[in-house]
């Protein structure tokens, strides 16, 4: 019994282990968050475009990878190397790999998300800004992985605060700018339909909550590891990170499934039945009009067809193609909304279908 090598002390490991310990548990139960959302995309979205699959595909392949990595943390110092005070001394293999495979999944989510800017605002700016910013939190990961294997001691963590500040700083600001753009560019869609204009301020709820929950927990990481030194404490929420990013663009990509379903529940199976669907260009609308109102106008003369027109977000084009018909069948047709709801030349950003609505 002489020959063992002493215990290292409970306290010690349990400071260094635990916030590691608490991370790697949340981690495993967003990762199953995770499973069932993915399931519900592959059930929901059949017209989604074949990249967006993959994207999603590999998201998927990383999350089962990061997850297994985060119980390596704990597994490694804690079962293999029990009772050996190396344990104490060096950091688990698999943690000098974390900083990289979040990034492998953050940067993705925020490219994505920036080109979603872009198809609402119509404009490469914001694009090209926050792609930047998200490429050089990746080149921050990537660096972290390096100098993690040049100095894998607890002791050594701050000797280079270089690579984690600009790796964390980098994805919080990609998630601020990313947050503030989208709420910009919603603000500017509202229309005069209170249906549309409250599906937006849900989308801005959303977004910000989102946008914040991410940028925060970054944020937090950083300044923890930056002022605190010879401590783990900030483990407790780096190692669900990239969880946080993967739930975030799935919660939002299944929100339009739900609510395309729900619309389409309350419209009524003949809400475009038979219908003839033609669009009328107008001098309101943009390029691409990412808000649409579709109404149907059903002509007397004429029982036999009914024709569903696509109008531009803005109100007042409405106001025109009324007047339009006006002349055309004079005053008697009637109007009914069959269907409002938001959506992009993807289909990424989609509101739901509600029940008609003639005036």
């Amino acid at each position: 019994m002489s020959d063992l090598a002493p215990v290292p002390p409970a306290a010690v490991v349990t400071q260094i282990y635990a916030p590691m310990f608490v991370g790697a548990f949340l981690s495993s139960v967003l990762y199953g968050i995770v499973l069932v959302q993915m399931y519900t995309y592959f059930q929901l979205s059949h017209n989604d475009r074949l990249w967006m699959k993959l994207l999603l595909f590999y998201l998927l392949i990383m999350e089962t990878v990061t997850t297994v990595c985060d119980l390596g943390i704990v597994f490694e110092p804690l079962l293999l190397k029990f009772g050996q005070e190396d344990v104490l001394i060096t950091s688990p293999w698999f943690l000098r790999t974390n900083g990289l495979f979040t990034c492998l999944i953050s940067t993705p989510v925020q490219i994505f998300m920036a080109w979603r800017i872009k198809i609402i605002m119509q404009t490469m700016i914001p694009f090209v800004i926050i792609v930047f910013v998200a490429l050089c939190a990746l080149a921050g990961g990537t660096w972290l992985v390096v100098t993690a294997s040049r100095f894998p001691e607890f002791a050594e963590f701050n000797s280079s605060p270089e690579a984690p500040t600009l790796w964390l700083v980098s994805t919080a600001v990609a998630d601020i700018m990313i947050a503030c753009c989208l709420v910009y560019g919603l603000s500017r869609k509202r229309t005069g339909f209170s249906v549309l204009n409250s599906h937006i301020d849900r989308i801005i709820r959303v977004t910000v909550q989102t946008g914040s929950l991410t940028a925060i927990t970054a944020l937090a990481d950083a300044i923890v590891f930056l002022s605190v030194s010879n401590t783990t404490i900030f483990f407790s929420w780096d190692l669900m990170l990239s969880k946080l990013y993967t739930n975030t663009l799935l919660s939002s990509l299944n929100a339009r499934g739900v609510s395309q379903a729900a619309g389409q529940k309350h419209a009524g199976p003949n809400a475009f039945n038979n219908n003839q669907a033609v669009s009328l260009p107008s001098r309101f609308s943009r390029a691409v009009p990412p808000y649409n109102s579709f109404l149907q106008l059903d002509n007397p003369a004429s029982k036999t067809q009914e024709e569903v027109y696509e109008l531009a977000d803005d109100p007042t084009a409405v106001e025109d193609n009324v007047e339009q018909h006006r002349s055309s069948y004079g005053n008697k047709f009637s109007i009914t909304i069959t269907r409002t709801s938001i959506t992009d030349v993807d289909g990424v950003i989609n509101g739901p279908v509600y029940p008609p609505k003639a005036f």
